[in-house]
């Protein structure tokens, strides 16, 4: 299978656009102790998965700073993904000869 290259990927989130330098998905899957009292002694604990958690960071630029904490992402490109997210950390700076650069994760429902 051939590689598939990552340009013209865009970010929206809360109505704000961004353009994506960078991107990651990650999920960790949960799980519960699912042990009960019937179980006999030196049994195994049964865990059970609960709910899968994903997170998206990227890196970006924009000279917009997010400031709403839950809303509507959408991802466009050659990945695509629409939902309801969290932001759980983000960032924003520059310097003097450089691009205004942001950075931002998060969490999704």
């Amino acid at each position: 299978m051939a590689g598939v290259a990552a340009m013209g990927l865009t970010i929206s989130y809360a109505g704000t656009s961004m353009v994506a330098t960078s991107f990651n998905v990650s999920d960790t899957i949960d799980t519960a102790d699912g042990s009960h009292l019937g179980q006999l002694p030196g049994e195994r604990r049964q865990y059970v998965p609960t709910y899968v958690q994903r997170e998206i960071s990227c890196d970006y630029i924009s000279t917009a700073i997010i400031t709403a904490q839950t809303g509507a992402i959408v991802i466009s490109g050659p990945v695509s993904f629409s939902g309801s997210a969290t932001i759980t950390s983000s960032s924003l700076g520059g310097s003097v000869g450089d691009l205004i650069k942001g950075s931002v994760t998060w969490r999704v429902a």
